[in-house]
């Protein structure tokens, strides 16, 4: 045998030596992980399946006073020891339904989540004797977002009153404004929003619709429509007692904090 005969024989063992090294490696790497894969498989077999149910919940974060949409509801899984006692399980309990609060983007729904008591009409949250009276927004009480629904406030009017109250009612009487508290805890039922944009999850409020008695309405109305200043006050919950106070006018306010 010739001395180049000899490295070419010498070269093919090393490379099957090592083909040889590199095919036992994979197989027992091969091995290996499918050891793994089965224990694991055995180890999940022993634990306890943990019961799931599929529910409803928001695909997206929702505002108030939108109808949900089909587009509005993805179903997800919950085990059943973390399902909400409230929650709704069949999306034809939420469809077309209006939502009175905001929703955020996985809460599942839930009946208080809607406006009516079974997500029906709002006529069926007012109170027997009492009508569902819309103003529009117009103070910056109202505009600053403060008023959720379910609140209870207080009506502020400024108006032209004369400035002598004994004296004959003419078209040139002298006149001063005067403000009084004329309304009070008066239940918003709903605040009304403008339609939202694309990215936006609450908009500002436009409107306050609010369970009074008729002839409280009336006096709401008739102030809105003879142009008299309202604004609105927040009522704590803990004050469900009328508020005892006098109307206050420019010569009233002198003779009070001026002199």
């Amino acid at each position: 045998m010739t001395r180049r005969s000899g490295w070419i024989l010498l070269t093919l063992g090393l490379l099957l030596a090592v083909g040889a090294g590199a095919l036992v490696y994979v197989v027992l790497q091969q091995q290996s992980i499918a050891a793994a894969e089965q224990a694991r498989r055995t180890v999940l077999e022993q634990q306890p399946q943990v019961p799931t149910m599929k529910l409803p919940v928001a695909a997206r974060p929702l505002a108030p006073g939108n109808a949900i949409s089909r587009d509005d509801i993805l179903l997800k899984d919950f085990p059943l020891d973390i399902v909400p006692v409230n929650a709704l399980t069949d999306t034809a309990q939420i469809e077309n339904r209006i939502l009175a609060r905001a929703v955020g983007q996985g809460d599942p729904f839930q009946m208080n989540m809607f406006v009516g008591e079974r997500g029906a009409a709002l006529s069926q949250e007012i109170p027997q004797g009492y009508v569902l009276f819309a103003f529009p927004i117009i103070d910056l009480m109202g505009q600053s977002s403060l008023i959720e629904d379910g609140d209870r406030i207080d009506l502020f009017l400024t108006l032209s009153t004369p400035l002598d109250e004994a004296a004959p009612v003419t078209p040139d009487q002298p006149t001063t404004p005067t403000t009084a508290l004329t309304l009070q805890n008066i239940q918003v039922l709903k605040v009304l929003r403008s339609e939202p944009k694309e990215g936006e999850t609450r908009t500002p409020p436009t409107a306050l619709l609010c369970a009074m008695r008729p002839d409280d309405a009336i006096i709401l109305k008739h102030i809105k429509d003879t142009g008299g200043t309202i604004d609105f006050a927040l009522r704590s919950p803990a004050d469900t007692e009328p508020f005892t106070t006098d109307p206050l006018n420019l010569p009233e306010l002198i003779e009070r904090y001026m002199r």
